[in-house]
């Protein structure tokens, strides 16, 4: 008889979307798992949900309408911040069951960036006092989940060293990592040298192109700079590449539609990730771009380097450079360039490869749910 697994998400819709958890699902059922998923919409009505978590309510009480304990074998809650934790926590209460908590983010991560925005609207600078009390209170909401949760999963060295120290549950390391039914390595040549920037921005605060535009700036080779990101960053954008005239090298696209993620990652000479100073004190954020790169096999390069777990990871894999000075960026620049010369693609050798896949990261996922 199939182990039965109730898994319970936010929305698996942009820009929440999770490949972790859709393909985590899938090669669970590959392995004998019946995996039955349940999200609960965005609440109709934002301010009482923060104030009253109204949706965790109504999804609590509708899975509890819908299912019977015997129904289970266990509770899986995979979770991005907060929700739905609270759920989680009280379901598996009422039934019994083992709780299986996947922490993908927390709040502490941050540091003190000003990534985590207000969830209320403007109130004349009163937002911000009950913002800090709302984080606050699902802090506590969180550890008391952690502390009564059966068993904990996270994505980051930091993340499971931090939140070892919030419950007496084992808390295990599984990466984020790639999925190799869309991801294989392809040798594509190409007539154009090009640095690839995939994914979110946020702000030029959090995610700084400065160092990267100097270093290009600074180059004497064909480079092109491809972003596909969010379109209201384009004129800062453009108006900083002006300010290091390569205004010319900068392409700008709208965000891509995932089944083209391959094809671009493919045609790409490095792939780009921008990161923050590590004076901004933010932790274990390993973005899902490294581990693609790591499937694809396409030199990565994180500037500036977060002298922390993902350039310890790019070190480690081989995948390319975590750089902090321009001089460094050019010396990776101008590698990959060579090989791209001789070649007309580039490619990496990936120490310890497969461990990184989420075929892997599913049987880790199942072999601590077959302890339980």
């Amino acid at each position: 008889m199939a182990k039965r697994l109730l898994i319970l998400s936010e929305p698996l819709t942009p820009p929440s979307y999770s490949p972790r958890l859709t393909s985590l699902i899938h090669y669970l059922e590959h392995n004998g798992w019946k995996c039955t998923l349940e999200c609960e919409p965005v609440a109709a009505n934002h301010i009482a949900d923060v104030l009253f978590r109204t949706r965790e309510r109504q999804f609590t009480k509708r899975l509890l309408r819908t299912y019977k304990a015997q129904d289970f074998d266990g509770i899986f809650c995979s979770t991005f911040y907060y929700f739905p934790l609270l759920t989680a926590y009280r379901i598996s209460k009422v039934w019994k069951l083992p709780l299986i908590v996947d922490v993908r983010d927390i709040a502490e991560q941050w540091g003190k960036a000003s990534y985590f925005t207000s969830p209320l609207p403007k109130l004349f600078g009163l937002e911000r006092i009950l913002s800090g009390m709302y984080v606050r209170r699902n802090i506590h909401m969180r550890n008391r989940v952690l502390r009564e949760a059966t068993a904990v999963t996270t994505v980051s060295p930091w993340h499971q060293q931090y939140l070892q120290t919030l419950t007496q549950a084992p808390v295990s390391l599984i990466y984020n990592g790639y999925d190799e039914r869309e991801l294989q390595p392809k040798d594509v040549k190409t007539s154009t040298f090009r640095i690839v920037f995939m994914g979110r921005l946020i702000s030029l605060q959090l995610r700084q192109p400065q160092l990267l535009f100097r270093a290009v700036s600074e180059l004497d080779v064909p480079i092109q700079l491809d972003f596909y990101s969010e379109p209201n960053w384009a004129e800062d954008l453009q108006q900083l590449a002006k300010r290091y005239h390569i205004e010319d090298k900068l392409h700008l696209h709208d965000y891509i539609t995932r089944n083209k993620i391959g094809e671009i990652m493919a045609q790409a000479s490095i792939l780009l990730a921008l990161g923050a100073p590590a004076s901004t004190q933010q932790h274990g954020i390993l973005g899902t771009k490294v581990f693609e790169a790591i499937g694809i096999e396409k030199p990565f390069m994180l500037i500036p380097s977060d002298e922390e777990n993902l350039a310890q990871l790019i070190t480690d894999t081989g995948i390319g450079t975590a750089a902090s000075t321009t001089e460094e960026i050019k010396a990776f620049i101008l590698e990959q360039y060579d090989q791209w010369q001789q070649n007309g693609f580039t490619r990496r050798t990936i120490a310890d490869k497969t461990r990184f896949s989420r075929r892997e990261a599913a049987q880790e996922f199942g072999e601590i749910l077959n302890r339980l």
